[in-house]
């Protein structure tokens, strides 16, 4: 084995490891950006079901964007999650922040799921809870900015 095998796996190993947040203004900004990449993901949703139901986009398409969507979510909320907080203050934030992700995941996953059924009427009945999860997270980045 390559002499250099050894440090580069522990530098991929660790690269996935987050650490804790020293203050709790890191905290709050990790959160807020967190919140905004979720908004972001979840607007895309709902550009999708507005598309679906202008019978402007076909379901195969919107089932790989709507699932495209809740990973990049997913991904977010992973990232946030593993911070450790800084105080019991921050623990707070972090439920705020959890459960508002968990409401958008949750629309997320309702409306890729229709989009798998291929039901266009059925995917743009979820726009308005993926709106809601959308202003959620928009009002809450506005607090945490």
């Amino acid at each position: 084995m390559a002499w250099w095998v050894w440090p580069a796996a522990c530098c991929v190993l660790l690269s996935g490891c987050a650490g804790s947040s020293r203050t709790e203004e890191d905290y709050r900004l990790k959160a807020a950006n967190t919140v905004e990449a979720a908004a972001s993901a979840v607007g895309t949703a709902r550009l999708a079901t507005t598309a679906a139901g202008r019978g402007n986009a076909t379901s195969a398409y919107l089932s790989v964007l709507l699932g495209e969507a809740e990973k990049d979510l997913a991904g977010a909320q992973e990232a946030f999650t593993s911070r450790q907080p800084p105080s019991e203050q921050a623990d707070l934030l972090r439920t705020e922040v959890n459960d508002a992700l968990s409401e958008a995941g949750d629309a997320l996953a309702a409306a890729r799921i229709a989009a798998r059924r291929g039901g266009s009427t059925a995917l743009a009945g979820n726009t308005a809870a993926l709106t809601t999860a959308q202003e959620n997270l928009e009002r809450l980045e506005e607090q945490l900015s």
